[in-house]
């Protein structure tokens, strides 16, 4: 049988993923909105979002209780990052493409032309684990029930709880509105006197995962 693709995949895959499509909208978008910059990222935050949902059904870290969620989104980020060559490149082409926005660049939104390639790497890195640690804590409260949860539910309401929107496994979320929430997070992380990528409000999500019914996860 063929391996579905999501596992031939790494993280770091659909991290780099999703910071090549920041790079390339950053070029192209000008002065564009956050909802059309969402747009692009859409396809590569979806993509992101079920590997580490993936991952977690497979193999949930141990969040079984909300204390431990919460301490886990609390502690400290590790600073990741790409392979040298990648990174060189990518940073190479936001530089160019910024500078070719000439005057347009001057009027684009400050927060989309401050994604510097470590910053983004960071940032996204961060939210691809905060996504595996919420995936993780809804998994294993749903086994502990005796149920076996459906990977597309635990999607959505991952990605729900990391917008910091309404809890509904049947609605679709955007994907894209969380990935620029992301890249509004690397542009803080690059200003001085800021927590970094730290997660923001790690009790309020633990909080937000521990109030998921379990049963709204089943795959039946």
């Amino acid at each position: 049988m063929a391996k579905d693709p999501i596992d031939e995949r790494t993280a770091s895959d659909e991290v780099q993923g999703v910071v090549q499509a920041a790079v390339d909208v950053i070029g192209r978008a000008g002065s564009a909105s956050a909802g059309a910059v969402g747009d692009a990222l859409e396809g590569a935050g979806r993509a992101l979002t079920r590997k580490m949902v993936s991952d977690a059904v497979a193999s949930p870290r141990g969040m079984a209780d909300r204390e431990t969620l919460a301490r886990a989104l609390a502690a400290r980020p590790v600073s990741p990052a790409l392979a040298g060559a990648t990174a060189a490149a990518l940073g190479l082409r936001l530089a160019s493409r910024v500078r070719r926005l000439g005057f347009i660049a001057r009027r684009t939104p400050l927060w989309l032309l401050a994604t510097a390639v470590p910053a983004l790497v960071a940032s996204v890195s961060r939210g691809a684990d905060e996504l595996r640690l919420v995936a993780s804590h809804l998994v294993l409260r749903a086994r502990a029930k005796g149920i076996e949860p459906d990977p597309e539910r635990v999607r959505r309401v991952a990605v729900q709880i990391a917008s910091r929107g309404a809890v509904d496994p049947e609605r679709e979320p955007s994907h894209g509105r969380l990935m620029v929430s992301w890249l509004r997070r690397a542009f803080r992380a690059a200003l001085p006197f800021t927590a970094g990528v730290a997660t923001s409000d790690p009790d309020g999500l633990a909080a937000a995962a521990a109030d998921v019914d379990p049963t709204q996860l089943s795959a039946d």
